[in-house]
């Protein structure tokens, strides 16, 4: 059994008149359809596992952490509270002391990529809790094996304050606390930037999460690497989407005119001081859904790290929280471009700030860039967004994304039927 992390926080509620849990506002079997398979493979789950040994577990794990606990301290899990994501079951674990833990159990099934994955993700957040100081859940346990008393594989987390949002940022949050806010999501890329490696990939520390970190491939490129350039980052993974779009609109002018659109926008795209790196630390999340807040708006957790690997500064940038909606008018878009506004100049101001003094965070081993286009002018870029449209595009959106670059990089001095007569004509190379 692996012990990676120091005790938990306490999320104490003695002063309250009623007891709450994190758990209150799960919705358990309200958001899963009977009869599914996901539905199915979770009653099957909760029906199974034998509570008392992970019960067992948590308190072992606390006692290695706290030598002074309590000898009369109990944990209990009630499975009539949990949640449940694309991939994990949520369960909430009670200690008798009024500290709370998270079990994050697999609901689909661990195959050797999927643990490669899980413990890539734990040794990210074991990196980010150590090099920074953005909210990360620590982890108490794990065991990514069906071998042991248990039965699944689990994570054992500590559990966050706060709750996530039900819309972005900029439209979600009351106007008076923008500001707050936007410091803090501007202090996440801050640090991410600064927290830097070699070569482009996922984290590694080994299997039980103790060594030092390497890079390995990613699980999603279609050149897993690791790579050494972001040229071949982004060429790579464009080429092989063309080929999909070119599967999937076969004989389509508007097809092949969208790859070579979304080809020739990398030159728009990539830093050339940036190609080699160094390579910061991205989620590729990082989104509404996958921050916490607590009732004033404080940030208390970043979560979802399974995507997050070493990657280019560009696309450090990408995050739907700062691009506006196609869709909606100028008036609508407005919290937006004055929240984008908001992240950029502290973003600025906290660059400037790790310039004069690198070791921002006591902790923090890494040290920024001098000398190289930070985070904070790319995102102020017309880039920024040719980049983020680029990256969320799949092979079936990608006319409508080809048809947005096209205005971001042409304006309304090319017309899309201009484009057409050029690049229709152009075999895809």
């Amino acid at each position: 059994m692996k012990v990676i992390a120091p005790p938990a926080s306490r999320v104490t509620r003695a002063d309250q008149k009623e007891p709450t849990w994190p758990s209150d506002h799960w919705p358990n079997y309200a958001n899963l359809s009977p009869g599914s398979e996901k539905y199915d493979k979770i009653r099957v789950i909760l029906s199974s596992v034998n509570l008392e040994y992970l019960e067992a577990r948590a308190v072992i794990s606390r006692r290695k952490h706290e030598t002074n606990l309590s000898v009369a301290i109990t944990c209990s899990i009630d499975t009539s509270r949990f949640t449940s994501g694309f991939d994990n079951l949520i369960i909430e674990l009670t200690f008798s002391d009024n500290t709370y833990w998270f079990a994050r159990i697999p609901h689909r099934t661990m195959d050797a990529d999927s643990k490669t994955s899980l413990l890539s993700e734990l040794a990210t957040m074991k990196t980010v809790r150590q090099r920074t100081s953005i909210p990360v859940p620590l982890v108490f346990d794990f065991e990514l094996t069906h071998d042991h008393p248990f039965g699944y594989p689990y994570i054992l987390m500590e559990c966050l304050n706060g709750r996530s949002l039900d819309n972005i940022m900029a439209l979600s949050i009351p106007s008076q606390h923008h500001t707050k806010v936007a410091t803090q999501f501007a202090n996440v890329f801050a640090e991410l930037q600064n927290l830097t490696f070699d070569r482009i990939g996922r984290l590694w520390c080994g299997e039980d999460s103790v060594q030092e970190i390497q890079i390995i491939p990613m699980a999603w490129h279609h050149s897993p690497g690791p790579l050494d350039t972001s040229l071949e980052y982004f060429y790579d993974q464009r080429q092989a989407e063309s080929r999909e779009i070119v599967a999937i609109y076969p004989h389509n002018l508007d097809g092949l005119t969208a790859c070579w659109v979304l080809k020739t926008a990398l030159a728009q795209m990539i830093v050339e001081d940036r190609i080699r790196g160094p390579f910061p630390l991205c989620h590729l999340d990082l989104h509404y859904g996958n921050l916490l807040f607590d009732d004033e708006y404080n940030l208390t957790g970043v979560v979802d790290w399974s995507s997050a690997q070493a990657a280019p500064i560009e696309q450090l940038s990408v995050t739907p929280e700062l691009v506006t909606f196609p869709g909606l008018s100028a008036d609508e878009n407005q919290p937006i471009v004055h929240f984008k506004e908001f992240v950029i100049q502290f973003l600025k101001e906290k660059e400037s700030a790790a310039k004069a003094s690198p070791s921002c965070h006591p902790q923090n081993h890494t040290k920024p860039d001098n000398g190289l286009t930070p985070v904070s002018t790319y995102m102020a870029s017309k880039s920024a967004e040719i980049t983020y449209r680029q990256y969320m595009a799949s092979p079936r959106s990608s006319i409508f994304a080809a048809r947005e670059i096209a205005k971001l990089i042409y304006g309304t001095s090319i017309t899309w039927e201009q484009l057409k007569d050029v690049y229709g004509a152009m075999p895809l190379l």
